[in-house]
């Protein structure tokens, strides 16, 4: 390609850059080299035979040095592109082979610049030979960047007919757009995003038919064309389904997101895969459609698991400035009765509070919904007042995207002491509903999005309660990134129980404040009702935060914040307090760990708070 042209068109990918062709010279040196071992002229090269392909290794002293005079976010890619930078301390380097290195320079950094988008460089190189080490001298002066003057994309259906819907929701996703510097790794790189979301979203055989990058140099524009063949319109054809030795076979049919005949999606088969891997079941789940295995238009699915055990131990230690030291044992039965049926049982023992659970799983239905069974025994004494419950509970569980739906009827048995005098009970038989919707960009580690839950629960006399009530909690987070080192979280929460009276309803179901989660600088579950030298629970709750974080590196942050809040018997009876402080946040593998200072305003008292994880 010669940039006296007045035109020039690349079919295909764009010029590779400078270094893709080393050259005569470059030929030269490495017969050279080569030779020179032989005869044991370079007995360092042979002990270290790296020294070939990197001969800067060769010799401490340069034998010339390059020097390039150009833009400054210019000269590292020179650096790479040019073969000259390789060589400069190969002592074995001849005056004949530096002298072609020198001029095969203009057009390697031609090459350079071409693929950032600088079509009409003036480039000078020359050879100082009066001073040790020599000097390879490199003037660049790039001119105007070539910008893109026009994308046009084409899209061509199974049919062979155009597509310009799917063509202009391809445009809007482009990466090169119209203005922008012509870039060719950037062009390769809307190009392939182009067609991989083709076939993400349903064309599975999708292919570039033809890509033009049109050049003028004289007006520093490119015209760029791609034009894309979706290839056959395929269906999902039969399921087959390998590895499966303890577990029936709808173990995994039930998870299949789409039914015989669907149109084919990419991204169903990577929600079948995350869901499989997801379950419990499985140590690890593939999950592929074969091109070459297509039937016509049908395109079969494979799936291969390797099944976990059936029985899992566990056992951890831990510590939080809410409920203090804890210990946790765990055992799972992932085959209960050979029905797939999953045991999940767990032993914690805190300081504040103990409780053994166990819940009874079913495998997902093929309506896509969860079944579970759940028993728990608690026993706590926070702030004066002991509880011991008793819990039996259903639920239904439906998860779509981002958004979980949960359905459950719950028994309540309770006993509450205070401050060691008489013991009173109370149970509730309480249908609820709760609906969690989560866009966040982590699980463990957020960073941007939000997350939005709703709660509704009620219990009547007529049906085994000891009060008639019903139960409303509202819980807000939002993660706002700012830049990479700066981020904002936002956290509220608002519940009310409507009741005559808090009489009769189990403590679980009213509210108590303070501590992680909730208002920091107040011990756990500090705020609430005084009843006899006690904290018990209310019947309305208020609490909001506002923290900043910084992010010193990408693991370790400081955080600054405001807590406040209150719970009450009553919304008139609410008397927010406020906590501040100052943090440390690092992220583990394990997910964000918290080391909090905070002083309550209202107590005067300074506490360490410290939490491991997200509460959502």
């Amino acid at each position: 390609m010669s940039n006296d042209s007045p035109l020039q068109t690349f079919s295909g990918p764009p010029p590779r850059g400078a270094g893709a062709r080393p050259g005569r010279a470059a030929a030269w040196l490495l017969v050279s080299w080569l030779l020179l071992s032989w005869l044991g002229v370079a007995r360092a090269a042979s002990a270290a035979p790296v020294a070939a392909a990197a001969p800067k290794s060769a010799a401490s002293a340069p034998r010339y040095v390059v020097q390039i005079d150009s833009p400054e976010a210019l000269r590292a890619p020179l650096q790479r592109g040019l073969d000259i930078e390789q060589w400069e301390h190969f002592r074995g380097l001849r005056e004949q082979q530096l002298r072609e290195l020198v001029d095969a320079v203009p057009r390697q950094a031609r090459n350079v610049l071409e693929a950032l988008g600088y079509f009409s460089p003036r480039v000078q190189a020359s050879l100082d030979a009066s001073q040790q080490p020599q000097r390879v001298l490199l003037k660049v002066s790039p001119g105007e960047p070539t910008r893109v003057a026009s994308v046009r994309l084409l899209v061509r259906g199974p049919d062979g007919r155009e597509m310009p819907g799917l063509a202009a929701e391809l445009l809007r996703n482009w990466g090169l757009s119209v203005g922008s510097v012509f870039v060719s790794a950037q062009w390769q790189a809307a190009k392939g995003d182009a067609l991989l979301r083709l076939n993400t979203l349903r064309y599975a055989a999708a292919r570039i038919a033809e890509s033009r990058a049109q050049v003028d140099p004289a007006t520093h524009r490119a015209r760029l064309t791609l034009r894309l063949d979706t290839g056959p319109d395929y269906r999902f054809g039969p399921l087959s389904i390998h590895g499966l030795h303890r577990y029936p076979a709808s173990v995994v049919r039930n998870l299949v997101p789409w039914s015989p005949g669907d149109a084919y999606s990419q991204a169903r088969l990577l929600q079948l895969q995350a869901r499989l891997q997801d379950s419990g079941y499985f140590a690890n789940a593939t999950v592929a459609a074969p091109l070459a295995q297509a039937r016509g238009d049908e395109l079969p699915v494979t799936v291969d698991v390797l099944e976990q055990r059936a029985q899992q131990f566990g056992v951890g230690i831990g510590y939080s400035s809410n409920t203090g030291a804890r210990t946790q044992f765990d055992y799972a039965d992932l085959n209960l009765f050979g029905r797939a049926l999953r045991l999940d049982t767990k032993l914690r023992l805190e300081t504040l509070q103990q409780s053994l659970d166990a819940t009874v799983r079913l495998p997902r239905r093929a309506d896509g919904a969860d079944y579970s069974l759940d028993a728990q025994v608690q026993h706590s004494n926070i702030q004066g007042l002991t509880t011991r419950s008793q819990t039996l509970g259903v639920q239904r569980q439906r998860i779509d995207g981002a958004v979980e739906a949960v359905e459950s009827l719950q028994f309540i048995n309770e006993q509450q002491q205070i401050s060691g005098d008489g013991i009173s009970s109370s149970m509730a038989l309480m249908p609820g509903y709760a609906w969690t919707r989560r866009r966040l960009d982590s699980a463990l580690d957020p960073r941007r999005g939000n997350l939005l839950s709703a709660q509704v629960a009620a219990g009547a006399r007529a049906l085994l309660s000891d009060q008639d009530f019903v139960r409303l909690y509202l819980h807000g987070l939002q993660y706002i990134e700012f830049n990479r080192r700066n981020q904002l979280v936002l956290r509220a929460q608002l519940g009310d129980v409507l009741s005559r009276s808090a009489q009769g309803i189990p403590q679980q179901e009213l509210f108590r404040a303070g501590g992680v989660g909730s208002v920091r600088g107040y011990a756990y579950q500090s705020l609430g009702v005084a009843q006899d030298g006690a904290v018990v629970g209310g019947r309305a709750l208020l609490t909001a935060s506002i923290e900043g974080v910084h992010w010193v590196e990408p693991r370790w942050g400081a955080a600054v914040f405001v807590d406040a809040g209150d719970a009450a018997d009553s919304f008139r009876a609410l008397h927010p307090v406020v906590g501040y402080g100052v943090g440390v946040r690092w992220r583990s593998p394990a997910g964000l760990i918290s080391v909090d200072i905070a002083h309550g305003r209202a107590t005067g008292a300074t506490r360490l708070e410290f939490n491991a994880g997200v509460s959502f």
